[in-house]
């Protein structure tokens, strides 16, 4: 039997939500913002009204000036540059700015860029060994390698490719190792490292290749390379929005992730490139940040978890509709067999996750040995990690090499996966291979004797971040829905904080009252549900209320239940109407 999650309202910034509120905002908008992250310096109307006229000057991160002087030489002198940038979709984004800027902004020539994409299972995570190689071996040699969304905790490999006389600008937003950036790197372009001054950790890689560009764009300039008025880089933002929504940075402490997603959607639905014109019917009505993170996101990141990427990567800079609609296909197509693959191993994860939960621990640490699938490690440990609410660690044996486990880690709120690593690192520096990470995710890379002990350090980890209240799934609201507020004009109110995302989470509210009535619909799992109050009608859908169509209903109409739920807009037969999409229900003991 499977945890009910926790229904439980936020906790609410009274200070925020009446100034919020002073400000003109609607209670229920007020009382959202007041329970999420605020940025250091909060402004409230930065928050709502997010604007690209506010992100900060490239030129104020560290290396960046340095950086973008050896890509304006490079670019000058018509050298060979290396794009070499992670398997995901920040990466994926990441690889589609650089190669569309350099290209069509600065008229670098497309033979003189060259690829490297990391094969997820065959060459592993990063500025590998393997790819290091390849890049090596390749003719005509890049003499300019740019990397994006890896490359801090590269250093030998950036060693071996400075030996050659190759330089390397690292672009990324994982922490850095204890050891700091590396050493051999021509620059280290990173939010994260202490010495920076650009004021926003939480950007994703994609915003940090983004930057290198634009500063490019300036050097260019002043070098009379490019004119003045020289096309600016605001049209390749729509890369940066699918790559900050997928890669879930927080759109709550960050402004410029706000104004990035929200300018980035507008040009998605304009539908201004082939590959958002072929993958539009795939999604309902206008684009939103959700459909990025559970729709493009996933379709993007399944050709990264299964091969190397350069499928996706293709959709996006496809030349024109019938390209990109031959690569949304295929991209289809390894997403039909990612979710084949991951519900197998979720399954198998699920078992371990529940022996290890009567052990009373606090972290999940799922080894599948030869069963895992390094591709899908990542959606997995998401899964499990939300049907438990504990961190969870994912591995399995890497491909190819037969005592080598690798993994991907998912954190739970209050606990910070790069600092349990960091924290793992320093108590026992020999245990991992590789390993980084960001506050909600990150990876590793160690000797399978190495598992039980590498399993206890992060049990102690979790065991030292959280408490025991904080364990276990929960669905967090926006507190009750009271009657005056279940209508349309609280949907149109809600829009206006698009967008949402990870730490600004779409809201959630609650209700008690008499289930009415609860009807099957399609293939038995889901339902039509109707909760009434002393003065109201509450009327939506249950998705997967039950696992199976002979599973018994979980409640009874008649019962008095808790319920946490959105609110959909339902305008079948063109009216526009309220409706619930529940969460989670539970019966209440009276």
């Amino acid at each position: 039997m499977l945890l009910l999650p926790k229904i439980k309202p936020r906790e609410i910034k009274k200070d925020i939500a009446a100034l919020a509120q002073q400000q003109g905002l609607h209670p229920i908008l007020a009382r959202i913002i007041a329970s999420r992250p605020q940025p250091e310096n909060f402004d409230l109307q930065q928050l709502i009204n997010p604007r690209l006229s506010n992100l900060q000057h490239p030129l104020r991160m560290q290396d960046m000036a340095k950086a973008s002087a050896r890509v304006a030489d490079a670019i000058m002198n018509k050298e060979v540059i290396g794009l070499e940038t992670d398997h995901d979709c920040d990466g994926q984004t990441s690889h589609a700015v650089l190669h569309y800027a350099l290209i069509h902004k600065f008229k670098h020539p497309a033979a003189l860029i060259k690829s490297y994409i990391g094969h997820r299972l065959n060459e592993g995570y990063g500025l590998s060994a393997k790819v290091a190689q390849r890049i090596l071996q390749d003719q005509p040699r890049a003499s300019l390698i740019i990397t994006a969304d890896n490359g801090s905790a590269d250093e030998p490999r950036i060693a071996d490719l400075k030996a050659e006389g190759i330089d390397v600008i690292v672009t990324d937003h994982h922490q850095l190792p204890l050891a700091g950036p590396p050493q051999s790197a021509f620059a280290c372009i990173n939010p994260t490292r202490s010495d920076c001054e650009y004021g926003d950790p939480y950007i994703a890689g994609c915003m940090v290749a983004w930057l290198l560009m634009a500063a490019t764009r300036l050097e260019l300039i002043k070098r009379g390379y490019r004119s003045e008025d020289a096309a600016k880089l605001s049209d390749i933002l729509d890369f940066v929005a699918v790559g900050t929504v997928a890669d879930c940075v927080s759109m709550a402490r960050s402004y410029a992730n706000r104004a990035i997603v929200k300018h980035g959607l507008q040009l998605i639905n304009a539908g201004t490139r082939p590959c958002w014109r072929a993958i539009r019917p795939l999604i309902k009505g206008t684009v939103t940040a959700e459909d990025l993170g559970f729709k493009i996101g996933p379709l993007l990141n399944s050709d990264g978890r299964l091969a190397s990427a350069f499928g996706s990567v293709s959709f996006l800079l496809a030349a024109d509709d019938t390209e990109a609609q031959q690569w949304v296909t295929y991209l289809q197509e390894q997403n039909q067999i990612r979710k084949a693959i991951q519900n197998k191993i979720t399954l198998q994860g699920i078992e371990i996750a529940k022996q290890q939960l009567q052990l009373g621990r606090y972290s999940l640490c799922i080894n599948l040995a030869d069963a895992g699938h390094a591709g899908v490690h990542g959606i997995s440990a998401s899964r499990i990690k939300e049907t438990f609410g504990r961190p969870t660690v994912f591995l399995a044996k890497k491909h190819g090499e037969e005592n080598i486990l690798t993994g991907s880690i998912r954190g739970v709120n209050k606990f910070n996966v790069g600092n349990a690593i960091q924290w793992i690192v320093q108590q026992s520096p020999d245990l991992l291979l590789a390993g980084g990470g960001h506050a909600g995710a990150g990876g590793v890379t160690l000797r399978e004797q190495n598992y039980t002990k590498f399993a206890e350090l992060f049990e102690q980890a979790a065991q030292q971040q959280l408490q025991l209240t904080q364990l276990g799934p929960e669905i967090l609201t926006d507190g009750i829905l009271d009657p005056e507020f279940y209508n349309v004009a609280t949907l149109d109110e809600l829009a206006k904080l698009e967008p949402y995302g990870r730490e600004f989470d779409a809201p959630i509210f609650e209700i008690q009252g008499t289930l009415k009535d609860l009807r099957t619909i399609g293939d038995g799992t889901h339902a039509r549900i109707e909760i009434t109050t002393a003065t109201t009608i509450y009327r939506g859908v249950w998705f997967n209320f039950r696992a199976k169509a002979a599973d018994p209903f979980p409640v009874q109409p008649g019962s008095t239940i808790h319920c946490a739920f959105t609110l959909q807009e339902n305008d079948f037969g063109g009216l526009r109407k309220c409706e619930l999409q529940v969460l989670s229900v539970a019966a209440v003991d009276l």
